[in-house]
């Protein structure tokens, strides 16, 4: 390894709240974290990331601008900041440190809501701990870096709002949303529902003058929504946001 920033990318995995710690990969057998990339946390699907990382011993550091070999005696996460609301984090060892030339294993965990969706920079702080070759003293340096992190819908729900036909307005809304039929007719049927399919009584009021339909959604708790349509055996869906 030519940087130590590679380090940083290990909060991202971390957790709390499992009855057993996890165990190093063992197959990882070079300077680096297994698997390279986070994976995407679905709604309502409990989320649970653990990754390995190996710790190099020996390495080059850039230190306030200059490149040296050098000794890595420890690494420690100092801090992260991003994660989306309810996921928690904790590296297997209470300190968050490693030692130069060891593995360890970190987790991360939550339980993705439709309020979590979308995506994340997660920033981290790592400092570590080393001793330039032909030096005596030990050194330290704080690197920080961002990780992206996503909270997706369900593939069905998703391909459920890729589908064409309505469009919403304001969005985010707070308590009316107007939305404009793209093939207004008296005979079509609209409803609201949740991320879950939970359905909601709501009646809409029908202005075919100007092809738009209004729903007071008042009584609806912040979050993510959608709205259906129903006309001559063709269905319409648009997504939108409660604050």
């Amino acid at each position: 390894m030519k940087k130590i920033y590679y380090l940083l990318v290990l909060a991202t995995f971390t957790l709390n709240g499992f009855a057993q710690p996890c165990i190093p990969d063992i197959t990882l057998t070079k300077p680096g974290i297994k698997p390279d990339k986070i994976a995407d946390a679905i709604v309502g699907t409990p989320y649970s990331q653990v990754a390995t990382i190996f710790i190099p011993r020996d390495t080059v550091i850039n230190y306030n601008g200059n490149v040296y070999n050098a000794v890595i005696d420890s690494a420690s996460i100092v801090g992260m900041n991003g994660l989306p609301a309810g996921f928690l984090y904790e590296c297997d060892k209470a300190s968050k440190t490693w030692a130069g030339g060891t593995r360890g294993c970190a987790r991360l965990y939550g339980s993705p809501t439709a309020a979590n969706i979308g995506s994340y920079a997660i920033y981290v702080k790592v400092r570590t701990f080393f001793r330039i070759v032909g030096l005596p003293n030990q050194l330290d340096q704080l690197d920080s870096s961002i990780i992206d992190f996503k909270v997706v819908m369900p593939n069905a729900l998703e391909e459920f709002v890729q589908m064409a036909g309505l469009k919403t307005y304001p969005n985010p809304a707070n308590n009316q949303l107007n939305v404009v039929v793209k093939n207004y007719s008296s005979s079509a049927r609209y409803q609201i529902f949740n991320i879950f399919g939970q359905a909601y009584k709501l009646e809409p009021l029908y202005a075919p003058n100007t092809g738009e339909i209004k729903f007071d959604i008042s009584s609806l708790a912040p979050g993510v929504y959608f709205v259906k349509g129903e006309n001559e055996g063709r269905n319409y869906q648009a997504k939108f946001v409660k604050e």
